[in-house]
Order: structure tokens, then sequence, then C-alpha cells
């Protein structure tokens, strides 16, 4: 059981935290400073900064506390997926934007996705790649219950397939937050266009 002091090391990182996200969504990444986190959160710059080094780190820390919600949600998913492909990529899809904006704004993903590129070999970098993997994964999961119902053909290799529609997905999550006209309808359009292009592709 934590002491007292882990107890209250634990409630300051959640303060932060708490007072991090606050700030992004209010004013962006680029006028939030450690400074405003600290008064936010009732404690210390050097507490801060102790705690999580810069605003990359303190994205590290938000995108790692948003990741476990995020996989929780796709757990729902994967208990009951829609009937055919299309609804469950879309279905998949809207779960991972709604979640994504429940959490930060737009330009903030946009900070978010350039810093995972830019720092690609950090822990930052390292930690966003992880939460690709495991979306992939969890998305193969999901084929797989729809292969038992006999809407996924026997022979097809599932781990490429939904590593394969997960970089879909990725590629319209960008061009979504890259966008702030872009509509969820319009985006959720695009994918179902995308994966009935790709179905009638194939010879029955």
């Amino acid at each position: 059981m934590p002491n007292l002091r882990e107890r209250q090391k634990e409630s300051r990182r959640r303060k932060i935290l708490q007072a991090t996200r606050e700030q992004l969504r209010a004013n962006g990444f680029e006028a939030t400073t450690i400074e405003t986190i600290a008064l936010e959160a009732e404690v210390s710059a050097v507490t801060v900064y102790n705690y999580y080094g810069t605003k990359t780190g303190l994205l590290l820390a938000l995108i790692a506390e948003n990741d476990s919600i995020l996989l929780e949600r796709m757990q729902e998913l994967l208990k009951a997926p829609p009937e055919t492909i299309v609804e469950t990529f879309s279905a998949f899809a809207e779960i991972i934007r709604q979640h994504a904006l429940s959490y930060l704004t737009k330009p903030v993903w946009r900070q978010v996705i350039a810093a995972s590129i830019i720092e690609g070999g950090s822990q930052f970098g390292r930690s966003y790649a992880q939460l690709d993997r495991e979306l992939a994964r969890q998305l193969t999961k999901v084929l797989e219950k729809l292969r038992e119902r006999g809407c996924i053909g026997p022979d097809a290799n599932l781990d490429v397939l939904g590593d394969c529609l997960f970089q879909l997905q990725n590629a319209r999550f960008l061009q979504f937050v890259s966008s702030d006209d872009m509509t969820n309808e319009a985006v959720d359009r695009y994918l179902r266009e995308d994966i009935e292009a790709l179905l009638s592709a194939s010879p029955d």
C-alpha cells in the first residue's frame, strides 16, 4: 500500500497532468508554459520540471494516460463488433477520433504527431509508436471475430490486414486533425469509401 509520501506525489502528478490538459486545450501548445501549468496545478515550476522535464515530457505523460483509457474502449468494441467489416472499421476509427478530441484539441494533436516524428528515437517517439502497434493488434483481434462470422475469408493474413487498415485509419486521422474544418462526418465518409473500394477491388 502506498505510503503518504507516495500518495502525495501521485496526487501532484495528477494535478499537473490535469492542468496541462486544460492549459493546452485553452491556449494551445506554444502559449502554454511550464510556469502556467505550475500555477494552474498549484505547485512550483521546479516540481513540474522535476517530474516531467519539458513540455514534450508532459505530452508524453498525457499520451500515456490517454493510451490506457483508449485501449479499454477498444476492448468494448472487441466484445461486440458490428456485423460488417465496413461498420467495424468505421467504429474503430470513430473511437480513436472521439477519444482524441475529448482529450486534446486538433492543434495540440498536430504538435503531438510532429513530436512523434521529430523525436522518433526518443522515449516520446517510442511510446507513441508502441501505442500504434497495440491499436493495430486490437484491430487484428476484432478482425478475427469477423472471420469467425464468415465476414473475412479463411486465408486472409489478419496481421497484415489489421496493420494495413490501421495505417489507412492513421492517414485519415492525420488528415482530420490537420484541418480545423474537417468534420467527423466527412472523415467517416472517406474511410467508408476507402474500405468499400478496397473490398470491391478483390474478385469474389
